[in-house]
């Protein structure tokens, strides 16, 4: 806001000065010009810095800014070119920096200004514009008009890449920085789509911390997150960039292992319980901690995501009933 005020303000300072000269008006309203185009950025750049809620007053500012656009169209006679474009220029700002609230008020403020200035100056209206005048409003045109869309261009680059990143955090499990159920599901129902299209295998990998829940009770869930994280980042070392470990909940975890035959599935799940077997951060060495794996491929039949889903949890539960620490794949 500082360098579009100062920039708005000399810009303005151009054609207001010409027509004041012009006009032979007193000396003094020169140099009132001159204080609102070289002094008065620096004061609101000041106020908003030292209030405890910057934007409301620099919304006073902006404000203020309509008023001073009114009083100085006023004292130039409404002289059509420059009186136009300022007011044109002020009211287009504030839209882009407060949308149209900000903008009715603007208005209000430029015209209630405008209007008690001209009564008091005896209503003049000079409407010749001439070749200096014109000449000295053509770069508020078009430098400010043009910094205005770079401006705006770049908040709105902003406010893409901020909506790029809150998107990838809703898709991410808070505790554990890896895709959650929501992500996990999208990717899930892709996959049965490009399988439909293009015959392969591609597996279900789902993942259960044994004993988890006396691990909690035992030690607290402070302990319990660090093994969740713990296997978090195994899970992660140990696929590829096109797999998605994910966690469904709890200590359950899931891994969509695209293009990959059921002994390459069988093969990454022994890298990762080989992984998890020698891990030294334990609430308790004399307890190991085991992970239970059931696999499970995509059948053709598979319409949902909740039946592959459910093809994998049925080869978990086989890997429990067996006695925890399995893999089992179908």
């Amino acid at each position: 806001m500082y360098l579009m005020r100062m920039l708005g303000t000399f810009l303005c300072f151009l054609p207001i000065l010409s027509v004041l000269i012009e006009h032979h008006q007193p000396k003094f309203l020169q140099v009132l010009l001159a204080m609102n185009a070289f002094i008065w950025p620096t004061v609101a750049y000041v106020r908003a810095m030292r209030s405890p809620i910057p934007r409301q007053v620099e919304q006073q500012n902006l404000l203020w800014d309509a008023g001073a656009g009114g009083f100085w169209i006023a004292m130039m006679a409404v002289n059509p070119l420059p009186s136009v474009t300022i007011a044109t220029i002020l009211l287009t700002d504030r839209l882009s920096a407060g949308g149209k609230a900000l903008m009715r008020r603007a208005a209000v403020m430029l015209l209630a200004c405008f209007a008690v200035s001209w009564a008091l100056s005896g209503m003049p209206f000079n409407g010749y514009v001439s070749q200096r005048t014109m000449l000295a409003t053509l770069p508020l045109i078009s430098l400010y008009v043009l910094a205005l869309s770079l401006l705006t261009d770049g908040i709105a680059v902003k406010l893409r890449l901020k909506s790029l990143e809150l998107e990838r955090i809703a898709m991410l499990d808070p505790l554990l920085d890896i895709a959650n159920r929501r992500l996990l599901e999208q990717r899930i129902a892709w996959e049965l789509i490009r399988l439909k299209q293009n015959c392969g295998h591609s597996l279900l990998m789902f993942i259960d911390l044994d004993n988890f829940k006396e691990i909690n009770d035992r030690f607290g869930h402070k302990v319990g997150d660090v093994m969740l994280k713990t296997v978090s980042q195994i899970l992660q070392m140990a696929t590829r960039a096109t797999d998605t470990p994910a966690r469904l909940g709890g200590d359950e975890f899931v891994i969509l292992l695209p293009d990959t035959s059921l002994e390459e599935g069988r093969s990454i799940a022994q890298r990762i319980m080989d992984a998890t077997a020698v891990v030294t951060e334990r609430p308790d060495h004399r307890q190991t901690l085991t992970l239970s794996i059931g696999i499970a491929d995509a059948l053709p039949e598979m319409l949902e995501v909740s039946d592959w889903l459910q093809a994998a949890d049925s080869a978990l539960y086989e890997a429990k009933r067996r006695g925890k620490n399995q893999i089992f794949a179908h």
